[in-house]
């Protein structure tokens, strides 16, 4: 599929702001369809998740790697926030995987601050970024993610640093 081709599952209008039960089955059935049902590499690597439920009671019927996916950590929260563009956007993160290299995706690796390297797929015409870790002979899916207009300079210095040699990993 052609990147320029991906839209929104659930259209704009229709989307709930807040836990929609319903809505989030049609998307989980679309990320197993994508993890779970039909494997796929990226640089040689199986694409691995969590496949473990998750402990949050209201997501306790998906699996971790989806909630952590849909859903936003903050720090004045116990648990996590539902981010609905995030999970609208669960069926983009196979494509722009499959679709790397490509001029529509900034690639970069990043030292977080746990001093873990990490690689970003960043979809810069619709600011979504898909990030994955290795774990030996695979990787795993990390999060994904809409970029924030405020964070947008910070992603795009760290992908010019990298593009330019100068990255932290």
């Amino acid at each position: 599929m052609s990147l320029d081709r991906l839209t929104v599952l659930i259209h704009e209008d229709e989307l709930s702001a807040s836990f929609d039960e319903e809505q989030l089955d049609l998307i989980y059935m679309k990320f197993t369809e994508d993890f779970i049902n039909s494997p796929f590499e990226v640089n040689g690597k199986l694409v691995k998740i969590y496949t473990q439920k998750s402990r949050i009671k209201q997501y306790s019927k998906y699996c971790e790697s989806f909630v952590h996916i849909i859903s936003r950590e903050y720090a004045s929260s116990d648990g996590r926030i539902y981010i609905c563009d995030r999970a609208n956007r669960v069926h983009w993160i196979k494509t722009i995987l499959l679709s790397h290299p490509c001029k529509d995706i900034y690639y970069y690796k990043w030292l977080d601050d746990k001093g873990v390297c990490k690689e970003h797929f960043w979809y810069f015409n619709k600011n979504f970024m898909v990030v994955l870790k290795d774990i030996g002979a695979n990787v795993q899916i990390v999060t994904a993610f809409c970029v924030d207009p405020d964070e947008k300079l910070k992603y795009y210095e760290r992908y010019t640093d990298y593009r330019d040699g100068n990255g932290t990993c």
